[in-house]
């Protein structure tokens, strides 16, 4: 009996094994999908938080300007196409060309491409309402996984965005604040 009993086990341990491998498989397999999904993640937040800062330097460059903020409004993309001189350039036209250079991705350059920037960014600053001094300033740029479309239209309609699942938008309303101006009365509020 005992000799039958051997016979019957052998093999028993080899199955045990490849029910582990086949667990550890499954195991390391979820591991890699969590892995990738967080480096897409990461690489999102990383272009968001890019984003943020351009729309910040704006929003200090118009701050910083605020008699000339009208001459900051674009009807276009800013940051299309290769990268501008900005020499001989003052006000506002210098403040755009840089902005649009640092949309580019002109703060760090590899192999000849400008990659210091996010996939296929561009600016948008836009005025809220006519007549007052509330200003749109928006980037938008390309995703790597779709999401909903963003409901601000900066990048809308652009070829560099072919799916509206996978444009990205951050803006913020400014509203530049002066300290007097002649040609409004005293009671009109200005924001």
């Amino acid at each position: 009996m005992n000799r039958h009993g051997a016979t019957a086990q052998r093999g028993g341990l080899l199955i045990e094994v490849l029910v582990a491998v086949f667990v550890s498989a499954f195991a390391l397999l979820g591991f890699a999908a969590m892995q990738a999904r967080a480096t897409t993640a990461e690489f999102e937040a990383l272009q968001r938080s890019q984003a943020l800062l351009l729309v910040d330097d704006m929003v200090a460059r118009m701050n910083a300007n605020r008699a000339r903020a009208a001459d900051y409004v674009q009807i276009g993309l800013v940051g299309a196409g290769a990268a501008d001189d900005c020499a001989g350039m003052n006000g506002a036209d210098l403040d755009l060309c840089e902005w649009g250079n640092l949309i580019r991705g002109s703060t760090e350059q590899r192999g000849g491409a400008l990659v210091g920037a996010m996939l296929s960014a561009r600016g948008c600053i836009a005025r809220a309402t006519s007549g007052s001094d509330r200003y749109v300033v928006a980037v938008a740029w390309q995703g790597v996984t779709p999401t909903s479309a963003p409901a601000a239209l900066c990048g809308q309609g652009d070829a560099a965005f072919a799916d509206e699942a996978l444009r990205r938008v951050v803006a913020s309303t400014v509203c530049v604040g002066r300290l007097r101006d002649d040609a409004v009365s005293a009671g009109v509020a200005r924001c």
